[in-house]
């Protein structure tokens, strides 16, 4: 007898990688939320590691691999390289290579089983996790109390709740569902009501997790998605009765998340926003990292202008930390919360030579899904969502971060699972 546990899936192979997924995402709630045992997370790196064996069985016959996938294993040569010129610990390598490269095995794992109607899947389950979280971010935020020094912000998901960073994941789904009902409303696919609901709850749960950067994805993904759709005037004037409302989110924003010592209102100007993201207290305002200055900051005072450092970095996984061992840098340099920040921890580890090849993944998949003929929803969504993970690169660890990466990377395959089904046709002609 067969055990499926109602996963809808188009091949067995697809399935192993819808469960990856699932898993993935999920394995936080298990340990921080439930309190099930840290090991639990492993058995993601176990799923991700079985799936892509498969992948690689299907594919012993007919090898067709793309580009990126290339590029991606350019990257991993660049990691050892960088690795092996810094003589780092055995330990701290398996571990770099661990958090990097299981993101570009399950990729392949997704080019190689999925198909749209797996796609069709995995949406229904982000949109259930939206509509769930509408009621659970409320509780989570005006019904729990949390020890004074708590950031809540940081503590508030919707279904993922209870752990430092859960909101990461939560800004993945949000995105993901703003964009697909952005363009359902551009194609006169829902109407106006149903778009301005969906919309305000997205901008209401953002607002109770106090996620400012989706403030700045919210108006990335409309404008873009009007502008790729072609939207008529009438759209326009929804849009800017939007902006309206939208302002109106803002000052909610500020209200809801005003209580504490730091000034919210000041953010949301272009300078408040940019002074933000570059001043020189950092972060958190006490000498730590910022997002766009930090690289700068390391390469002058830390790498000390030091060439090779400065293009190879430290070596993978020589800025990494576990519950069971920690790299000498981390030890010494942890106060800079640089670990926030995926582009700066990157550099660290491979310089801004891995920065690049790691940014032409997403460069390289962002010019095929302009490549791709079909006008479908998912392949705009993949345009858009990749151009946000740019953004996500610079502000936070979703990239490296389970609970999020692992989707974000199952929408970058998007246009090369279009791609394959396209060749695919063209051969049975």
């Amino acid at each position: 007898m067969k055990i499926r546990l109602g996963i809808k899936a188009s091949s067995k192979g697809a399935r192993y990688v819808i469960y990856t997924l699932i898993y993935n995402m999920f394995s936080y709630i298990l340990v921080y939320t439930i309190g099930f045992p840290r090991t639990m997370l492993y058995i993601g790196d176990m799923l991700t590691i079985i799936t892509f064996i498969f992948a690689l069985m299907k594919q012993k016959k007919k090898v067709t691999i793309p580009d990126v996938v290339l590029i991606m294993f350019l990257c991993m040569i660049l990691n050892l390289f960088s690795s092996i010129l810094n003589n780092e610990n055995v330990l701290l390598i398996v571990w770099g290579i661990r958090n990097s490269w299981r993101y570009f095995i399950y990729f392949y794992s997704c080019y190689v089983f999925l198909k749209i109607e797996d796609i069709d899947y995995i949406m229904s389950i982000i949109w259930k996790i939206y509509y769930i979280s509408i009621p659970l971010v409320t509780i989570e935020r005006f019904f729990v109390s949390y020890p004074p020094t708590t950031i809540i912000g940081d503590m508030i998901g919707g279904i993922f709740w209870n752990y430092p960073g859960c909101n990461l994941p939560f800004n993945a789904i949000l995105c993901v569902c703003i964009a697909d009902i952005c363009w359902e409303f551009f194609n006169n696919k829902i109407n106006i009501l149903k778009f301005a609901l969906v919309c305000v709850a997205g901008l209401y749960m953002s607002a109770l997790a106090e996620l400012k950067v989706f403030i700045v994805e919210f108006i990335f993904i409309v404008l873009v998605l009007a502008i790729l759709q072609k939207v008529n005037w009438k759209k326009i004037i929804v849009l800017v009765i939007g902006s309206l409302i939208f302002s109106q989110a803002i000052s909610f924003f500020v209200a809801i998340n005003g209580s504490g010592s730091y000034d919210y209102s000041a953010i949301f100007s272009v300078q408040g926003f940019m002074d933000y993201l570059t001043r020189d207290s950092g972060y958190n305002g006490d000498g730590d990292l910022n997002r766009l200055t930090g690289v700068s900051i390391i390469a002058q005072s830390i790498f000390k202008k030091d060439l090779i450092h400065i293009l190879f970095g430290l070596g993978l996984g020589n800025a990494e930390y576990t519950n069971f061992f920690t790299s000498v840098f981390y030890n010494q340099y942890s106060r800079l919360n640089y670990q926030w920040f995926h582009m700066i921890w990157m550099f660290i580890e491979t310089g801004i030579i891995g920065v690049i090849a790691y940014l032409s993944i997403f460069i390289k998949s962002l010019i095929e899904a302009f490549k791709v003929k079909s006008s479908d929803k998912y392949v705009a969504i993949s345009k858009i969502l990749i151009l946000i993970m740019f953004i996500l690169f610079v502000y936070n660890i979703s990239l490296r971060s389970e609970s999020a990466g692992y989707l974000l990377f199952t929408i970058l395959s998007i246009p090369y699972i279009y791609k394959r089904n396209e060749r695919r046709k063209e051969d049975y002609k």
